[in-house]
């Protein structure tokens, strides 16, 4: 009997040693992974980093504490647009992987991130944000790596930022109830079904620009629900934004939005839309669906210096003798909003000249 229970002992000793093992060997290929991730970005000319690794999840799955983490591009002589040499980084992600799944990695995000970049006249800006009660993010891959789908879930989140939201630290920051961003990658690679959400908004009293007299007027600082789903079609490629941007616009680059609604102060806009470019980098599209407030959204409009007042007195004016009353008798304006002809257009009453994103080469 006793010989029977020593081999009974000896049985599952070895079995969990042997499952050790196995554990071992597959948090070491995790490992692997992520170290060929970072050379091969460094081989194409990216930055990458990671500061230290520490593993984890022990019996019941994979994890890798990452610590030190950036990602980004080098910034290039001249100028590159509005996000060259950007570069993200995080204090600490934790990678979540099942035993037997390998091409589904959940990721939490502890700390803090931060994305900075260089703008077009050379300048360096940075925000950066950490949620209060929960970051998570979701990667699937296919058998050879390429990405199939992306989920991120970012509740109770607080923004700061150097020369653009406010100053880090400050505590005047932006906050955002709930941010949830989706991508999925079609059969056709360079299609993608696309989502995003932001619930209760709220910018940051200390800021500067367009967006202050925005803020201080017209709308207000709370964006109660921004809401885009669709679909973006177009191969994203190049050495600075208006090469990728050309090549999007060329590979037949659009933008198609099933559901695109926006409500923030006074101004409530909900409806179907498609977006793209066109030859001079102008926004081209249009969107149908229903305006409420198109007094609000054209003040917002002349408290940012796209209209002279006399011009958004005229607009509003005009768009006011087509509204007509939704079921609960408030008015509202029947779209189509159009970008065409570098021109932004609302009903059929022309608001103001589209500027390309980019600047013309001399």
């Amino acid at each position: 009997m006793r010989l029977r229970f020593l081999f009974l002992v000896g049985a599952v000793l070895g079995g969990l040693l042997a499952y050790y093992a196995l554990w071992s060997h597959l948090i070491g290929r995790v490992e692997q992974a992520a170290l060929d991730f970072v050379a091969a970005e460094r081989q194409q000319g990216h930055l990458a980093e990671i500061g230290a690794m520490r593993r984890g999840g022990f019996p019941y799955r994979l994890s890798l504490r990452l610590e030190g983490v950036s990602l980004g591009e080098k910034p290039q002589d001249g100028p590159n647009g509005p996000m060259a040499g950007w570069k993200l980084e995080a204090d600490t992600a934790i990678a979540h992987l099942q035993l037997w799944n390998f091409q589904h990695v959940v990721f939490e995000l502890p700390g803090s991130q931060r994305l900075s970049w260089q703008d077009a006249a050379g300048q360096r800006h940075q925000i950066s944000w950490q949620a209060q009660e929960s970051a998570r993010a979701s990667l699937v891959t296919d058998p050879t790596g390429a990405w199939q789908r992306v989920a991120i879930d970012l509740r109770k989140l607080r923004i700061h930022g150097q020369d653009t939201i406010s100053a880090v630290g400050s505590g005047a920051g932006a906050e955002a109830e709930r941010i949830q961003i989706h991508l999925r990658r079609e059969a056709n690679q360079n299609s993608r079904d696309v989502a995003l959400q932001i619930t209760n908004l709220t910018l940051p009293a200390a800021l500067d620009g367009p967006l202050a007299a925005v803020m201080n007027g017209p709308l207000g600082r709370q964006v109660a629900d921004l809401k885009l789903i669709g679909r973006l079609d177009g191969a994203w490629f190049g050495k600075d934004l208006a090469e990728k941007l050309r090549n999007w616009r060329d590979s037949g680059g659009v933008l198609e939005c099933d559901t695109l609604s926006l409500r923030w102060g006074g101004l409530a806009i909900a409806g179907d839309a498609s977006l793209a470019l066109d030859k001079s980098f102008r926004l081209l599209g249009a969107m149908g669906g229903r305006l409420h407030g198109a007094a609000a959204g054209v003040d917002a409009l002349v408290a940012i210096g796209r209209m002279k007042p006399e011009e958004g007195r005229a607009a509003k004016q005009a768009l006011a003798a087509m509204e007509k009353p939704d079921a609960e008798g408030k008015p509202h304006l029947p779209l189509p909003i159009t970008a065409q002809d570098g021109k932004l257009s609302i009903a059929n009453v022309a608001l103001f000249a589209l500027p390309p994103l980019v600047p013309a080469k001399p």
